[in-house]
Protein backbone atom coordinates (compact mmCIF):
# COMPACT_ATOMS: atom_id res chain seq x y z
CA UNK A 1 0.00 0.00 0.00
CA UNK A 2 1.25 3.50 -0.86
CA UNK A 3 0.17 7.00 0.06
CA UNK A 4 -2.06 8.75 -2.44
CA UNK A 5 -0.01 11.87 -1.72
CA UNK A 6 3.08 11.01 0.36
CA UNK A 7 4.77 13.20 2.96
CA UNK A 8 7.50 15.56 1.73
CA UNK A 9 10.63 13.53 1.02
CA UNK A 10 13.12 16.20 -0.05
CA UNK A 11 14.17 17.11 3.47
CA UNK A 12 13.68 20.81 2.78
CA UNK A 13 12.49 23.17 5.54
CA UNK A 14 8.77 23.64 5.88
CA UNK A 15 7.43 26.68 4.03
CA UNK A 16 3.89 28.00 3.82
CA UNK A 17 3.29 28.33 0.07
CA UNK A 18 0.41 28.16 -2.37
CA UNK A 19 2.22 25.75 -4.71
CA UNK A 20 -0.41 25.96 -7.45
CA UNK A 21 -0.21 23.56 -10.41
CA UNK A 22 -2.24 23.31 -13.59
CA UNK A 23 -5.17 20.89 -13.44
CA UNK A 24 -6.40 18.71 -16.29
CA UNK A 25 -10.22 18.32 -16.51
CA UNK A 26 -10.02 14.54 -16.22
CA UNK A 27 -8.25 14.94 -12.86
CA UNK A 28 -10.67 17.43 -11.31
CA UNK A 29 -12.50 14.78 -9.29
CA UNK A 30 -10.66 11.92 -7.59
CA UNK A 31 -12.11 8.58 -6.63
CA UNK A 32 -10.30 5.54 -5.23
CA UNK A 33 -10.44 2.65 -2.77
CA UNK A 34 -11.83 4.91 -0.05
CA UNK A 35 -14.61 6.39 -2.21
CA UNK A 36 -17.44 4.01 -1.30
CA UNK A 37 -16.99 4.50 2.44
CA UNK A 38 -16.46 8.24 2.12
CA UNK A 39 -19.61 8.69 0.04
CA UNK A 40 -21.57 6.61 2.55
CA UNK A 41 -20.35 8.84 5.37
CA UNK A 42 -21.03 11.98 3.34
CA UNK A 43 -24.66 11.02 2.75
CA UNK A 44 -25.14 10.11 6.40
CA UNK A 45 -23.72 13.44 7.59
CA UNK A 46 -25.81 15.41 5.08
CA UNK A 47 -28.89 13.68 6.45
CA UNK A 48 -27.96 13.97 10.13
CA UNK A 49 -25.94 17.21 10.36
CA UNK A 50 -27.09 19.29 7.44
CA UNK A 51 -26.89 22.58 9.35
CA UNK A 52 -23.25 21.83 10.25
CA UNK A 53 -21.98 20.75 6.84
CA UNK A 54 -24.05 22.96 4.51
CA UNK A 55 -24.31 26.73 4.36
CA UNK A 56 -25.45 29.01 1.53
CA UNK A 57 -25.98 32.77 1.38
CA UNK A 58 -28.58 34.56 -0.73
CA UNK A 59 -27.14 35.85 -3.98
CA UNK A 60 -24.86 32.86 -4.58
CA UNK A 61 -27.29 30.92 -6.78
CA UNK A 62 -25.67 31.80 -10.12
CA UNK A 63 -22.26 30.61 -8.97
CA UNK A 64 -23.57 27.43 -7.36
CA UNK A 65 -25.61 26.53 -10.43
CA UNK A 66 -22.66 27.16 -12.75
CA UNK A 67 -20.29 24.91 -10.83
CA UNK A 68 -22.83 22.15 -10.20
CA UNK A 69 -23.44 22.02 -13.94
CA UNK A 70 -19.69 21.81 -14.59
CA UNK A 71 -19.24 19.09 -11.98
CA UNK A 72 -22.17 17.14 -13.41
CA UNK A 73 -20.73 17.38 -16.92
CA UNK A 74 -17.33 16.27 -15.63
CA UNK A 75 -18.87 13.22 -13.98
CA UNK A 76 -20.78 12.34 -17.13
CA UNK A 77 -17.65 12.64 -19.27
CA UNK A 78 -14.97 11.09 -17.07
CA UNK A 79 -16.86 9.06 -14.42
CA UNK A 80 -20.16 8.02 -16.06
CA UNK A 81 -20.50 5.06 -13.71
CA UNK A 82 -20.82 7.53 -10.83
CA UNK A 83 -23.91 9.36 -12.09
CA UNK A 84 -27.33 8.47 -13.49
CA UNK A 85 -29.94 10.51 -15.33
CA UNK A 86 -31.92 10.93 -12.10
CA UNK A 87 -28.83 12.32 -10.33
CA UNK A 88 -28.48 15.16 -12.82
CA UNK A 89 -32.00 16.53 -12.36
CA UNK A 90 -32.27 19.99 -10.84
CA UNK A 91 -33.24 20.30 -7.18
CA UNK A 92 -33.65 23.17 -4.74
CA UNK A 93 -30.25 22.28 -3.23
CA UNK A 94 -27.96 21.41 -6.16
CA UNK A 95 -24.79 21.66 -4.05
CA UNK A 96 -26.15 18.98 -1.73
CA UNK A 97 -27.15 16.80 -4.64
CA UNK A 98 -23.76 16.82 -6.34
CA UNK A 99 -22.03 16.49 -2.98
CA UNK A 100 -23.72 13.12 -2.45
CA UNK A 101 -21.99 11.72 -5.54
CA UNK A 102 -18.39 12.83 -5.08
CA UNK A 103 -15.69 12.77 -2.40
CA UNK A 104 -14.80 16.46 -2.67
CA UNK A 105 -15.99 19.11 -0.26
CA UNK A 106 -17.12 22.27 -2.06
CA UNK A 107 -16.67 25.96 -1.24
CA UNK A 108 -17.97 28.73 -3.51
CA UNK A 109 -16.42 32.19 -3.20
CA UNK A 110 -17.70 35.38 -4.81
CA UNK A 111 -15.92 38.64 -5.54
CA UNK A 112 -17.82 41.33 -3.60
CA UNK A 113 -16.53 44.88 -3.24
CA UNK A 114 -13.02 43.79 -4.13
CA UNK A 115 -12.94 40.87 -1.65
CA UNK A 116 -13.37 37.14 -2.18
CA UNK A 117 -16.18 36.02 0.17
CA UNK A 118 -17.23 32.48 1.06
CA UNK A 119 -20.90 32.47 -0.02
CA UNK A 120 -21.75 28.75 -0.17
CA UNK A 121 -20.25 25.56 1.13
CA UNK A 122 -20.72 21.85 1.56
CA UNK A 123 -17.90 20.90 3.91
CA UNK A 124 -18.56 17.43 5.24
CA UNK A 125 -15.02 16.49 6.23
CA UNK A 126 -13.53 19.63 7.80
CA UNK A 127 -10.11 19.34 9.41
CA UNK A 128 -10.71 21.23 12.65
CA UNK A 129 -12.73 24.14 11.29
CA UNK A 130 -16.42 24.92 11.31
CA UNK A 131 -18.19 26.05 8.14
CA UNK A 132 -20.77 27.91 10.22
CA UNK A 133 -17.99 30.17 11.54
CA UNK A 134 -16.45 30.80 8.10
CA UNK A 135 -19.47 31.45 5.87
CA UNK A 136 -19.64 35.09 4.81
CA UNK A 137 -15.98 35.77 5.66
CA UNK A 138 -13.23 37.05 3.37
CA UNK A 139 -10.28 34.89 2.33
CA UNK A 140 -8.03 36.68 4.79
CA UNK A 141 -10.47 36.29 7.67
CA UNK A 142 -10.94 32.59 6.89
CA UNK A 143 -7.19 31.98 7.03
CA UNK A 144 -6.53 34.27 9.97
CA UNK A 145 -5.68 31.41 12.39
CA UNK A 146 -2.92 30.06 10.09
CA UNK A 147 0.51 31.02 11.48
CA UNK A 148 2.57 33.30 9.22
CA UNK A 149 -0.39 33.69 6.86
CA UNK A 150 -0.14 37.48 6.88
CA UNK A 151 3.54 37.32 5.93
CA UNK A 152 3.60 34.33 3.57
CA UNK A 153 0.23 33.99 1.85
CA UNK A 154 -1.92 37.06 2.42
CA UNK A 155 -0.09 39.14 -0.21
CA UNK A 156 -0.62 36.33 -2.75
CA UNK A 157 -4.00 34.80 -1.94
CA UNK A 158 -6.48 37.33 -3.33
CA UNK A 159 -4.15 38.14 -6.22
CA UNK A 160 -3.97 34.45 -7.12
CA UNK A 161 -7.78 34.22 -7.11
CA UNK A 162 -7.98 37.33 -9.29
CA UNK A 163 -5.50 35.91 -11.81
CA UNK A 164 -7.24 32.55 -12.20
CA UNK A 165 -8.59 31.93 -15.71
CA UNK A 166 -11.83 30.00 -16.31
CA UNK A 167 -10.10 27.66 -18.74
CA UNK A 168 -7.05 27.06 -16.52
CA UNK A 169 -7.99 25.51 -13.16
CA UNK A 170 -5.25 24.71 -10.66
CA UNK A 171 -4.61 22.42 -7.72
CA UNK A 172 -2.45 22.22 -4.61
CA UNK A 173 -1.86 20.00 -1.58
CA UNK A 174 -2.05 20.41 2.17
CA UNK A 175 -1.29 18.00 5.02
CA UNK A 176 -1.71 17.43 8.74
CA UNK A 177 -1.12 14.72 11.31
CA UNK A 178 -4.06 13.40 13.32
CA UNK A 179 -4.46 10.98 16.18
CA UNK A 180 -7.70 9.66 14.68
CA UNK A 181 -8.85 8.62 11.19
CA UNK A 182 -12.12 10.47 11.71
CA UNK A 183 -12.81 12.68 8.68
CA UNK A 184 -15.61 14.84 10.08
CA UNK A 185 -13.76 16.95 12.63
CA UNK A 186 -15.11 20.53 12.82
CA UNK A 187 -13.54 20.91 16.27
CA UNK A 188 -10.33 19.56 17.78
CA UNK A 189 -11.43 17.33 20.63
CA UNK A 190 -8.00 16.58 22.05
CA UNK A 191 -7.73 12.99 20.90
CA UNK A 192 -4.44 11.29 21.78
CA UNK A 193 -2.65 8.28 20.31
CA UNK A 194 0.88 6.86 20.20
CA UNK A 195 2.69 8.45 17.27
CA UNK A 196 3.07 5.08 15.57
CA UNK A 197 -0.73 5.05 15.34
CA UNK A 198 -1.00 8.55 13.89
CA UNK A 199 -2.77 9.27 10.62
CA UNK A 200 -1.44 11.13 7.61
CA UNK A 201 -4.25 13.43 6.50
CA UNK A 202 -4.03 15.11 3.11
CA UNK A 203 -6.15 17.65 1.30
CA UNK A 204 -5.96 17.76 -2.47
CA UNK A 205 -7.44 21.16 -3.24
CA UNK A 206 -8.54 22.62 -6.59
CA UNK A 207 -9.49 26.12 -7.72
CA UNK A 208 -11.80 26.74 -10.70
CA UNK A 209 -13.13 30.13 -11.84
CA UNK A 210 -16.57 30.69 -13.36
CA UNK A 211 -16.94 31.86 -16.96
CA UNK A 212 -18.01 35.35 -15.82
CA UNK A 213 -15.04 35.41 -13.38
CA UNK A 214 -17.29 36.41 -10.48
CA UNK A 215 -16.95 33.11 -8.61
CA UNK A 216 -14.31 30.56 -7.67
CA UNK A 217 -14.99 26.97 -6.65
CA UNK A 218 -12.57 25.55 -4.09
CA UNK A 219 -12.71 21.78 -3.72
CA UNK A 220 -11.12 19.64 -1.02
CA UNK A 221 -10.48 15.90 -1.43
CA UNK A 222 -9.66 14.55 2.01
CA UNK A 223 -7.80 11.34 2.76
CA UNK A 224 -6.57 9.68 5.94
CA UNK A 225 -3.88 7.00 5.71
CA UNK A 226 -1.73 5.34 8.40
CA UNK A 227 1.41 7.41 8.98
CA UNK A 228 3.21 4.12 9.55
CA UNK A 229 3.22 3.50 5.80
CA UNK A 230 6.15 5.88 5.57
CA UNK A 231 8.34 3.36 7.42
CA UNK A 232 8.33 1.23 4.28
CA UNK A 233 10.79 3.78 2.88
CA UNK A 234 13.29 4.64 5.65
CA UNK A 235 14.94 7.38 3.60
CA UNK A 236 11.61 9.08 2.98
CA UNK A 237 10.80 8.82 6.69
CA UNK A 238 14.09 10.45 7.66
CA UNK A 239 13.63 13.17 5.05
CA UNK A 240 10.17 13.97 6.40
CA UNK A 241 11.66 14.13 9.89
CA UNK A 242 14.07 16.79 8.62
CA UNK A 243 11.15 18.84 7.33
CA UNK A 244 9.06 18.27 10.45
CA UNK A 245 11.96 19.42 12.62
CA UNK A 246 11.84 22.87 11.00
CA UNK A 247 8.25 23.63 12.05
CA UNK A 248 8.23 26.58 14.43
CA UNK A 249 6.32 26.67 17.74
CA UNK A 250 3.28 28.42 16.24
CA UNK A 251 2.95 25.96 13.35
CA UNK A 252 3.41 23.00 15.68
CA UNK A 253 0.62 24.39 17.84
CA UNK A 254 -1.59 25.00 14.81
CA UNK A 255 -1.05 21.41 13.65
CA UNK A 256 -1.65 20.17 17.22
CA UNK A 257 1.62 18.24 17.52
CA UNK A 258 3.58 20.23 20.11
CA UNK A 259 3.61 17.42 22.66
CA UNK A 260 4.23 14.74 20.03
CA UNK A 261 7.08 16.48 18.17
CA UNK A 262 10.00 14.60 19.72
CA UNK A 263 8.23 11.23 19.60
CA UNK A 264 7.36 11.79 15.93
CA UNK A 265 10.98 12.64 15.07
CA UNK A 266 12.22 9.54 16.86
CA UNK A 267 9.59 7.36 15.18
CA UNK A 268 10.54 8.62 11.73
CA UNK A 269 14.28 8.23 12.25
CA UNK A 270 14.39 4.75 13.76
Amino acid sequence: MKFAYPPPSDGKPFRLTLGLRELAPENWLEFGPDSTEQIRQRNQLIDEKREVVYQVLDGSEDGVDFFVEKLTSNLQQFHPERISSSDSKNTSDPLLQIGRLICEDLCVLKKIDGQWILVAGLVIFPSRWDLREKIGLTLDAIHGPVPSYSDSLQPLMSESFDRLKPDRPVWRRNWSLHATPKLHEPKFLGEKAPVENFWWRTERQTLTKSADEKYVLFTIRNRVEPLGLIKEDPQAAKAFAQTLETLGPEMLAYKRIVDEREALLTFLRT
